[in-house]
């Protein structure tokens, strides 16, 4: 089946052909012969294939890009260190990328075709992915609690794929230095990013009544420094040289 973008390719090269079969009539009836131009035109094209192989090397590309259907106008590409945005045309040399910022980009069909396109726009699903840090202090039986009640939200809200469907993990995963990890991995029905961003508050703020309905708190960044013993002898007199019996002692000053 044509896509879109494909059948405005052809309409392209259907008008080229024309005005060139119209030009050679044209000629003909004007009693010019077509066939040593056309000759002359081939020795000329060669001349010009040999110095635009860039050209046609983006034209190729740009003809696999449609064939394989590796993305469409409208969609959100990223192509790693060079460009995300939103694709806009495809043209015979280089396709148009409408970044994010609104800054238009373009970006040889060559590169599109020999380098990965992460195509976002064919997401199934979107991600969420989060490690939730609790206090040390929190008992076995609250981390049981928590895990358990962030496990059923995600399960029951229709908000989120079924996990049949897709991997979704709630679990205690690892001492960190300041805090207890909980492992977050589920996936949303929508690709939608705004609808995803309503989707991740409504999940924060209910994580944040989890977490505080157990009786416990989420961790923070933090260092404990112990000491074992504190030195109980006092600094010694310094008296300076000299001094006589009515100079006060002076203690010498210690920083620890």
């Amino acid at each position: 089946m044509f896509t879109h973008e494909l059948v405005e390719w052809m309409v392209k090269a259907i008008h080229v052909a024309v005005i060139i079969v119209g030009a050679a009539t044209i000629l003909q009836i004007w009693g010019i012969q077509v066939g040593p131009i056309i000759a002359g035109a081939g020795l000329f094209g060669v001349a010009v294939a040999l110095g635009a192989q860039d050209l046609f090397k983006n034209l190729i590309a740009g003809i696999l890009i449609l064939g394989e259907k590796r993305f469409r106008i409208g969609d959100w590409i990223r192509v790693e260190g060079t460009v995300e945005g939103t694709v806009e045309s495809i043209g015979f040399r280089s396709t148009v990328v409408r970044r994010f910022d609104k800054a238009p980009v373009l970006v040889p069909n060559a590169k599109l075709a020999d380098t990965a396109v992460i195509n976002f726009s064919g997401m199934t699903h979107r991600r969420i992915y989060w490690t939730i840090g609790v206090e040390y202090r929190t008992s076995i039986e609250q981390l049981r609690r928590i895990r358990d009640e962030i496990e059923g939200y995600v399960t029951d809200s229709p908000d989120f794929a079924d996990p049949e469907d897709v991997s979704t993990f709630v679990r205690i995963d690892r001492f960190s230095d300041s805090s207890i990890d909980i492992m977050l991995y589920c996936f949303t029905r929508t690709t939608d990013w705004g609808e995803w961003l309503k989707i991740k508050e409504s999940l924060a703020l209910r994580i944040k009544e989890i977490v505080d309905g157990a009786g416990t708190g989420f961790a923070f960044p933090s260092q404990s420094l112990y000491v074992e013993q504190i030195p109980s002898e006092r600094p010694e007199i310094f008296v300076p040289p000299g001094a006589g019996a009515e100079t006060e002692p002076v203690a010498a000053e210690c920083s620890e």
